[in-house]
């Protein structure tokens, strides 16, 4: 190799470097969470299923699933190599979630939470990840209560 050829590749060194580190922009790559835009009504004491999916559809099985409230680490429901896990699940949702795998291999998955309390209402976050991309949704939970029937009494004079 000449010197000149040398140094001309050497001046070009950082910008293959720059080249390579850029993310690739695959369309496989890139993918959408898309959740509900109207709120789900649940009734207290009920169950209720708080659905994710991407676009374009792809198959999620693989990927880490999450679902939590105001933050990262309020946890509702974690699902990673293709396990639920509890370590970082709040209490209050111990024993009353579970992953709804049927479509998971169409792009789709939902939480779904039994047993209802008044403090399950709010806002969710469904966040999917692979590898380094990531993308979340934000969904409405409205817990309604039932009462009774009212009741009408008149008294005349």
């Amino acid at each position: 190799m000449e010197c000149g050829s040398l140094a001309s590749l050497l001046c070009s060194l950082p910008s293959l470097l720059l080249l390579v580190q850029l993310p690739r922009c695959g369309f496989a790559d890139v993918f959408q969470v898309i959740g509900p835009t109207d709120p789900i009504v649940a009734v207290l004491g009920g169950d209720a299923i708080l659905p994710c999916s991407l676009w374009p559809p792809m198959n999620v099985e693989d990927m880490e699933l999450r679902w939590f409230r105001s933050t990262f680490a309020e946890a509702v429901l974690i699902c990673q190599n293709r396990q639920e896990l509890d370590e970082e699940q709040l209490p209050q949702y111990a024993g009353r979630t579970s992953l709804v795998r049927d479509f998971l291999s169409q792009g789709e998955a939902a939480v779904h939470i039994q047993n209802i309390q008044v403090s399950d209402n709010g806002k969710y976050t469904c966040l999917f990840r692979q590898g380094i991309l990531s993308d979340e949704a934000i969904l409405d939970l409205q817990v309604a209560g039932l009462g009774s029937a009212p009741q009408v009494h008149i008294e005349g004079p």
